[in-house]
């Protein structure tokens, strides 16, 4: 759950509530605001901000206030018109349609790299690398969109394997090779498979890298390694999956090539070899010629 979603959900007292409240009317300007003079401006005390980051699931003030200006620069940055959720209307022609989609595919690239960390992701490939074993756990669709993932792995030469058996993912975290990694895969990061996975995974001491929206849950509070969907999309009110999905298949991608990368030469000639012998096609355009 988001930050703002949390100061609208949590039962504060009278006093964390007056914390709350000032931290909404003061937004960006608490930057540079110290944990002694935001309580003096909201006539209020230290404690009490630390109870209210506590109550959120922060350790203490600086998290929170960091984490909350972070999420409002996020949030309250500009976007198109397209609804995200409900991107088209019976009235719209498909070729409207087609325009609309193209466009919250965009908007989409746009929020993931505004999200993403040169360090969360540099963390993310250097374990994926170094393990050279993994294991993915998703639900629901994730599951599909990371076949394509592993498959695409394997030509490189990684052991990839997706937890796809209903009730069997305790038994898959529990055989996995201790010298391997997982990815987790989830929207809202708080299902109880994930709970459980998550909770056998830092029990084995096996790095955790996490998929999943930009928000605090389950996933984002345990991983070694954190990258985020875009987060704009409501649970259940909308015509399909186009931001999330788009989100896994994109930050997808973009851990296959960083790892491609790694060994570029390589991964190159390793792949054109392979597919000249397991791949026969002939061209039907000048653009396929080698």
């Amino acid at each position: 759950m988001s930050i703002l979603e949390l100061m609208k959900t949590t039962k504060f007292t009278g006093a964390e509530q007056l914390v709350v409240d000032y931290m909404q009317s003061q937004k960006y300007e608490l930057a540079d605001k110290t944990i002694k003079v935001a309580a003096k401006e909201s006539f209020s005390s230290p404690s009490t901000f630390i109870r209210v980051a506590n109550k959120m699931g922060f350790m203490g003030w600086n998290d929170l206030k960091l984490s909350y200006i972070k999420e409002l620069t996020y949030f309250e940055r500009s976007i198109s018109k397209v609804d995200l959720n409900i991107p088209f209307s019976q009235k719209d022609s498909a070729l409207s349609i087609a325009n609309k989609i193209t466009e919250l595919k965009k908007n989409t690239f746009d929020d993931i790299v505004e999200l993403l960390s040169y360090k969360e992701l540099t963390k993310a490939v250097d374990y994926l690398n170094k393990q050279k074993h993994f294991t993915i756990f998703a639900s629901s669709v994730n599951l599909l969109l990371a076949e394509e993932f592993q498959f695409k792995m394997r030509r490189l030469m990684y052991s990839v394997t997706i937890s796809n058996v209903e009730g069997e993912h305790i038994y898959d975290v529990l055989n996995m090779p201790q010298d391997s990694c997982a990815l987790l895969i989830s929207y809202t990061g708080s299902s109880s498979k994930m709970q459980e996975v998550t909770e056998v995974l830092k029990i084995r001491n096996i790095p955790i890298i996490a998929i999943t929206s930009f928000s605090e849950n389950i996933l984002s509070q345990n991983a070694d390694a954190i990258l985020y969907m875009a987060t704009r999309e409501r649970l259940y009110s909308k015509v399909g999956h186009y931001s999330t999905n788009t989100s896994v298949v994109h930050l997808l991608d973009i851990l296959y090539s960083a790892l491609f990368a790694k060994n570029f030469e390589q991964n190159m000639e390793h792949i054109i070899k392979t597919s000249k012998i397991a791949d026969i096609r002939s061209a039907t355009s000048l653009t396929m010629e080698e």
